[in-house]
């Protein structure tokens, strides 16, 4: 098992002994300007300095494909716990042993993206999983043969690659009772804080709401400006199954 963490201002990241205590062989992609003050396996240089989130994204996901890695989880970098849902609670477990089952699934279907909730949702989940439906950000399982598309600039990016995944016919499972731990939002020094705390979020709202018209509505949540994407929608308007 094969995992990705892009990190920036975050020497201190722990997430990848997380993953390793379960069996994960983790690969940290890191801003040349960076890469000398990080003690963490597997360093990769990404070759340019301050590229943005979808920079790397897409950096990532040509290494793979150059490395010949089909499957792959990528991950932020702050995360913390892993765990399963259960009797309407969510239960932490030892590492990142909630993720071993969801990727085995995912290795054997035919999805190009799989997807883990949070912790303060995953408790109220009646389904194990969903299909199409549901949501794929922050830490994403990735099949690298089904995806010829770029993550795009100045929008939320996850949101995005989700709707471009549709787009492209290919359809995406949402593991809704597996959960990721993370900081709230915008709250963690290091990574996108900078850019939170710019309200750069109200801008990528705004751009992937103009990119998806018939699939969004903006939104406000916690404070923040937010969109909503109707997957369930475009799907159906792609002629894909929701389950």
């Amino acid at each position: 098992m094969i995992a990705f963490i892009p990190t920036k201002g975050r020497p201190e990241t722990t997430t990848y002994k997380l993953l390793t205590g379960s069996g994960f062989t983790v690969y940290h992609f890191i801003e040349p300007a960076q890469i000398a003050s990080y003690c963490v396996p597997n360093k990769v240089d990404i070759g340019r300095n301050d590229g943005g989130i979808s920079y790397v994204r897409n950096f990532m996901l040509d290494y793979a494909k150059r490395q010949g890695l089909r499957h792959v989880l990528i991950l932020d970098d702050d995360i913390n716990a892993f765990g399963t849902a259960k009797s309407g609670k969510a239960i932490k477990q030892p590492n990142a042993d909630a993720l071993i089952k969801p990727f085995n699934i995912f290795k054997k279907a035919d999805f190009a993206i799989g997807g883990f909730n949070l912790r303060q949702f995953a408790w109220s989940e009646k389904k194990s999983y969903r299909v199409n439906t549901g949501k794929a950000e922050g830490c994403i399982l990735c099949d690298t043969s089904r995806i010829d598309w770029l993550y795009k600039d100045d929008t939320k990016e996850d949101k995005d690659f989700v709707m471009q995944c549709l787009d492209n016919r290919q359809s995406f499972i949402f593991f809704c009772r597996t959960f990721y731990n993370t900081p709230a939002i915008g709250s963690n020094k290091g990574g996108l804080n900078e850019l939170y705390q710019a309200k750069r979020d109200a801008v990528w709202a705004n751009k992937i709401a103009r990119d998806w018209p018939e699939h969004s509505k903006l939104i406000t949540q916690y404070g923040r400006n937010d969109v909503r994407l109707d997957y369930k929608k475009k799907a159906r308007d792609m002629g894909l199954p929701v389950i």
